[in-house]
């Protein structure tokens, strides 16, 4: 029996317009009707999560920045800042890599250095608070993540600039176009352990849903782990198990409805 569902957002539970699918809410009302337990883990901020689901908050386990920060029912369960020395260094590296634009993610802005229409309109898409800031390296609110964006490709182009951090850090390409950087206990897959704890779940009971590199930990934390169609190559080696269907055919909702409902 199920008794906690975990999703991914982007390329996963949304379409490619970043859309929640209509029939989601009747899914996610019978999930709590049973006893289940849902959360929604992503690298957005936690702002989008309660842009997104007004009318479930009160229920959901809000899992935001790739599992470094948990809010539930208005109540903060766990906050994991970057060491505020490595700011500096994360950032000067993307200043030395062309076509890319570091994003400072705090609790409630994300930071930037430029007001660039390309940036604005990546940000945008995940975070309506920002701040620009004339030198990200002097900012002094805690940063949840650091992110990269890449508009030459964050696989092959920025992602190697970063593995020298991989020692203390944890990076980790949060999709086609971004680099994301949290501490090493800070990722989804320790944020799915921390739910069956509070909530009394084994991993033989949990459901979790990922697409990319982010949602790699988590692929780990349950028996029943399910890549997208449109997965990450190595994701879809990491699950136990592949959607039929994609995330523009609403491929979780119909793996829930089977295992769940």
């Amino acid at each position: 029996m199920i008794k906690l569902v975990v999703t991914d957002l982007d390329g996963t539970l949304l379409n490619d317009q970043h859309e929640v699918p209509k029939r989601f809410w009747d899914i996610a009302s019978r999930l709590f009707r049973k006893g289940i337990k849902l959360g929604i883990a992503t690298g957005r901020p936690h702002f989008s999560i309660t842009e997104n689901f007004p009318p479930i908050m009160a229920h959901v386990y809000a899992i935001s920045d790739n599992g470094s920060f948990i809010m539930h029912d208005k109540r903060e369960i766990l906050s994991k800042p970057l060491p505020h020395e490595e700011i500096a260094p994360l950032v000067n590296t993307s200043r030395g890599i062309t076509g890319t634009y570091p994003v400072l993610c705090g609790k409630d802005y994300w930071f930037l250095e430029c007001e660039d229409k390309v940036l604005l309109e990546k940000v945008l898409i995940y975070q309506k608070n920002i701040k620009i800031v004339e030198d990200l390296t002097k900012v002094e609110e805690p940063i949840l993540k650091m992110s990269v964006l890449d508009l030459k490709g964050a696989d092959h182009h920025s992602f190697p600039h970063y593995t020298q951090f991989a020692d203390r850090l944890k990076v980790a390409l949060g999709g086609a176009l971004w680099v994301d950087v949290t501490r090493t206990d800070a990722n989804k897959g320790e944020a799915v352990q921390m739910l069956q704890q509070l909530t009394g779940t084994s991993p033989d009971e949990t459901l979790v849903f990922g697409d990319f590199m982010n949602d790699y930990e988590m692929m780990k934390a349950a028996k029943y782990s399910y890549a997208m169609k449109n997965a990450y190559p190595k994701i879809l080696e990491a699950a136990n198990f592949v959607t039929e269907k994609d995330n523009n055919e609403e491929g979780v909702l119909d793996v829930i409805e089977a295992l769940c409902l």
